[in-house]
């Protein structure tokens, strides 16, 4: 007896029985195992976070890892985003090796990045864009690859007590030396006395701190602190970050020259650098004394013979500046005109217009780096044609500009930067081989100039 349940039964087994006959027989067409991932189901572009909670200025490390069917044709670029309050930075070279999946195998582009937050909470990377190119297969023709990475969120704790307007430094130890030129004093009786501080006299100072598990750039810069009377300059800070066997040392070095203009007793505070140790849960410190200057004014020399012998030089120098304006306004404009084809000689276009492109990439200023890559282009020969690691940075920018989604504000200058420059150094290279050198004095088959006379 057929019932309504039984026919729905019946029904629902033959819809069974077409699907799975449907999907054997779109396995058997493609020529792809059921249940088997396709290309198009691997995810290009993965991130890799074994941590995701840490401290105030401790070291975040993660993993963005591309995949290829083939070996890759180069190192990828990255558009590496700006997180308020935080350093995030590209760490090492990128270590290639191979996954399977399914039945499937993978070639995997593993690059390192870490992230120092100087905010709590939760610090969020957003996705940011990635460029890749590997091969089809073995031997087959490059593909280029535009990816984004997903984003990825991680919680920062901050130490009790700390207050968040401290730069905070998060590490097992930290050391933290300096370097006088010249001393400014001496502690030992051993040593003799030193000279006496005037005004005019110069101190430069290098303060260097080290510690592992913390990039250079991470660092808190030194103190400019220093009482009136004393003027304060700062070079920019050296970085420079070691990477060994696992090992991660970061080290900056800052040099402060300290230029004494008043008399009297002056004085620079000390500094006090603070650390957190993530192991122990402790702050540690350390602080480079204060120094304090008794500075000697300076005793002018009295001269008899001074006004008379300023009388002679200011005399000797009124004749020669007379003389001097006097060839110039005599010979002013064929002066203008050798200074000019001068200039123009040192500096021609395509030098200044290279010069506005490298100092727009250097500020991360898209639009005038556009403006110069056109102008250069146009100092250039009709067959000129971009290599490809500068077409790609050239991409790179007019996409970050003219975009469905405006990223000009992010764009970084550093890949077409160094593009620009290889193709730079590349044609000066060029030239310079296929430059002609000087004709032999006498050369044995040289034939006989024919020299004509031109009439006009």
């Amino acid at each position: 007896m057929n019932t309504p349940r039984t026919q729905i039964h019946r029904i629902a087994s033959r819809s069974r029985t077409i699907l799975i006959l449907t999907a054997l027989t779109t396995g058997l067409v493609t020529g792809t195992p059921i249940g088997v991932a396709t290309a198009a189901d691997v995810d290009r572009v993965v991130v890799d976070a074994p941590e995701t909670e840490a401290w105030v200025g401790q070291r975040i490390p993660f993993f963005v890892k591309l995949r290829g069917k083939g070996p890759f044709a180069n190192s990828a670029s990255f558009s590496i985003p700006r997180i308020p309050r935080a350093l995030l930075i590209k760490i090492g070279s990128p270590v290639v090796s191979s996954e399977d999946i399914g039945d499937e195998s993978w070639f995997v582009q593993t690059h390192q990045f870490a992230l120092f937050a100087q905010a709590d909470g939760k610090v969020s990377i957003p996705s940011f864009e990635v460029r890749f190119t590997n091969r089809d297969g073995f031997t087959g023709p490059e593909v280029d690859h535009v990816e984004q990475t997903p984003a990825t969120e991680f919680n920062i704790k901050r130490p009790p007590g700390h207050d968040e307007s401290v730069f905070l430094v998060t590490t097992a130890k930290m050391t933290v030396t300096e370097s006088w030129d010249p001393q400014p004093n001496r502690s030992s009786a051993d040593l003799p006395k030193p000279p006496p501080v005037h005004p005019g006299d110069v101190f430069h100072r290098t303060i260097t701190q080290t510690a592992d598990q913390i990039s250079g750039m991470a660092f808190a810069p030194a103190s400019k602190s220093a009482s009136e009377g004393i003027r304060v300059y700062t070079d920019p800070p050296v970085v420079d970050d070691q990477t060994e066997r696992g090992l991660f040392t970061g080290t900056r070095r800052d040099t402060i020259t300290y230029m004494i203009q008043d008399s009297g007793t002056l004085s620079i505070p000390k500094m006090k650098f603070i650390w957190w140790n993530p192991t122990t849960e402790e702050f540690g410190s350390q602080t480079l004394p204060a120094v304090t200057l008794e500075v000697t004014p300076t005793t002018p020399v009295s001269n008899p013979d001074q006004p008379a012998q300023r009388t002679v030089h200011w005399s000797y120098g009124w004749i020669i500046a007379v003389g001097i304006a006097a060839l110039a306004g005599w010979q002013f404009r064929r002066i203008e005109s050798f200074l000019r084809a001068f200039w123009k000689r040192c500096n021609p276009p395509s030098r200044v217009t290279a010069r506005n492109l490298v100092g727009a990439c250097k500020r991360n200023d898209a639009a005038a780096a556009e403006v110069a890559w056109m102008a250069w282009q146009n100092t250039q020969p009709p067959h000129f044609r971009a290599p490809k690691d500068l077409a790609n940075a050239v991409a790179s920018l007019h996409q970050s500009i003219y975009g469905s989604a405006n990223k000009a504000a992010y764009w970084k200058g550093d890949a077409l930067r160094q593009a620009f420059r290889q193709q730079v150094d590349a044609t000066a290279k060029s030239s310079a081989d296929t430059h002609d050198t000087l004709p032999p004095l006498n050369p044995i088959d040289a034939q006989p100039v024919r020299r004509q006379r031109i009439s006009v």
